[in-house]
């Protein structure tokens, strides 16, 4: 096998073929469902957290905060998708989790984290890396 693939970068250089479209958006899609797994890895996967509101807030929280609109990825879809893999969700749950999710864009419970609030946040590393 390592002869193919030396045979195969001698005739082609594979750093100058990069993912576009579809895969790129998928391959960016599983990227950020690793980080958030190993986000929301620090709370056990127990079952109160499946129907956890907060939970699912906090999630979507983190969600809205990785994604831009510039990737192109439905966030709905990717905080069911990480959902569906830390539970192991049915059909019918995930209807209630797609309607929960709803209930709280609906509600305008889903937002990012002011800017005011990164700035303090910067200066106090700043400021506490000086003394």
């Amino acid at each position: 096998m390592s002869e193919s693939q030396s045979r195969l970068e001698q005739k082609v250089d594979l750093n100058l073929l990069k993912p576009k479209n579809a895969l790129k958006k998928s391959q960016l899609s599983n990227d950020l469902l690793v980080v958030l797994k190993a986000r929301v890895a620090e709370h056990p996967t127990t079952y109160q957290l499946k129907l956890c509101q907060e939970f699912l807030l906090y999630c979507c929280k983190i969600v809205e905060e990785l994604v831009k609109k510039s990737d192109g990825i439905n966030k709905k879809e990717l905080v069911k998708d990480l959902f569906k893999q830390l539970f192991n969700l049915q059909p019918p749950e995930l209807l209630v989790l797609d309607s929960a999710i709803q209930f709280l864009f609906d509600n305008k419970l889903i937002c990012k984290v002011a800017r005011s609030k990164k700035i303090v946040r910067f200066l106090k590393k700043k400021v506490s890396c000086l003394f």
